[in-house]
């Protein structure tokens, strides 16, 4: 797959998404199960995606299978409105990867569309990264400049 990204113009989501749908609340209770010491910080991008009918939430080292319930499960129909279906979030396997991600920027709620693999890089990094081609290139280790 392309590294290929899809502004959503007017898509948005809430700055409070993660919390909404649960994610923040799951990863805090893993933590204190864990006997972790402190709180989970939630950091600027999340990604959803759905495999299999279910809802999962990724940012940073988590990654989360979230309940079945609104908002996150309204995602799917909103972005196949939207887009006329051509963009989906969703595989029907439980094991397959969708084509692609909705990055959520908590910072402004805007959201976009990105190839699976690089969106998923994208919100699991802990730095940010420069590099457009391939996802093992040394080049995408260098940090990005001002």
């Amino acid at each position: 797959m392309e590294n290929v990204l899809i502004p959503l113009p007017g898509f948005t989501l809430p700055e409070d998404f993660p919390w909404r749908v649960k994610f923040v609340s799951l990863v805090d209770g893993q933590l204190r199960r864990l006997r972790a010491s402190g709180r989970f910080l939630p950091p600027r991008f999340f990604g959803y995606y759905f495999q299999g009918g279910d809802p999962v939430a990724v940012s940073g080292s988590w990654t989360v299978t979230l309940d079945r319930e609104p908002p996150v499960m309204d995602l799917p129909e909103a972005l196949d409105g939207l887009t006329l279906g051509r963009y989906p979030i969703a595989s029907r396997a439980h094991g397959a990867e969708p084509e692609f991600l909705l990055v959520h920027d908590r910072l402004d709620g805007a959201c976009w569309l990105w190839g699976f693999a690089y969106g998923l890089r994208f919100v699991m990094a802990t730095e940010p990264v420069s590099g457009d081609d391939g996802l093992d290139n040394a080049e995408n280790r260098k940090l990005l400049g001002p």
